[in-house]
């Protein structure tokens, strides 16, 4: 299978031009040539096949062959609402997430939040979104959005209409996962810091009408309780598509 490359725009043009990391990649780590066979998808449901045609040092164009109409995700909505962990581990849970096919992450702050990552860090994570597209063949690219207080998230996402799951040590168990419900609404999953949610965040949530789910018998690090919910949800949904 040829190898998947992001294009940020439409493919209506018969030659696309592929710069920046793009072009870094397919010239100075996959060596392509001229000639050479490529995917290009824009991360909104379309994609298009085509051939190198001319290469420069920094620059690749691409002749397109083949456009394959913008499709909409099968898979349920999934936003991922997190408190966002130490170090590279959130580099790691935006990678994964990605790979899951969620639809949109949000950066949460808590009570008990320690990480603030700021308006530069996410920008430079939507190279890691891009890569993890690339690699799972995802033709949508998972949002990734600015920072959200706890109380201004909850208070937005309860007008909606949404499945809200709270992760929680005294929840129901993963037969809540199996529920006959096949509604296409998105499922909003809520993902507190280390230490967990206060009590009056818990309180609040369910009150907003949040369904408490027990992830483990043990104490999970953030990402770890994130990527196996969101995982879950996938496995589980109705189309049975990952």
């Amino acid at each position: 299978m040829p190898h998947r490359f992001f294009y940020d725009g439409s493919f209506d043009a018969d030659q696309l031009l592929l710069d920046g990391s793009e072009a870094h990649h397919l010239l100075h780590v996959l060596r392509m040539r001229t000639g050479d066979s490529v995917l290009v998808f824009n991360g909104r449901g379309a994609e298009a096949e085509g051939v190198i045609s001319k290469t420069s040092r920094k620059t690749v164009e691409i002749q397109v062959t083949t456009r394959h109409a913008a499709q909409a995700s099968s898979q349920v909505p999934v936003i991922l609402a997190t408190a966002v962990p130490k170090g590279d581990r959130f580099r790691w849970l935006v990678e994964k997430a990605a790979e899951l096919g969620v639809t949109k992450l949000v950066p949460l702050l808590t009570e008990r939040s320690s990480v603030d990552p700021g308006d530069n860090r996410l920008k430079k994570l939507q190279q890691t979104i891009v890569s993890a597209a690339k690699q799972s063949g995802q033709i949508q690219l998972m949002e990734l959005a600015e920072v959200q207080k706890w109380d201004s998230f909850l208070s937005e996402v309860s007008q909606t209409e949404c499945r809200l799951l709270i992760a929680d040590p005294a929840g129901r168990g993963m037969d809540l996962f199996r529920s006959n419900d096949h509604s296409e609404a998105p499922v909003v999953i809520l993902i507190g810091p280390e230490g967990g949610f206060t009590p009056e965040e818990l309180q609040s949530a369910l009150e907003k009408g949040a369904e408490s789910v027990k992830l483990s018998e043990g104490i999970l690090r953030i990402e770890t309780a994130a990527i196996l919910c969101a995982g879950l949800i996938r496995l589980m949904e109705p189309s049975g598509e990952a």
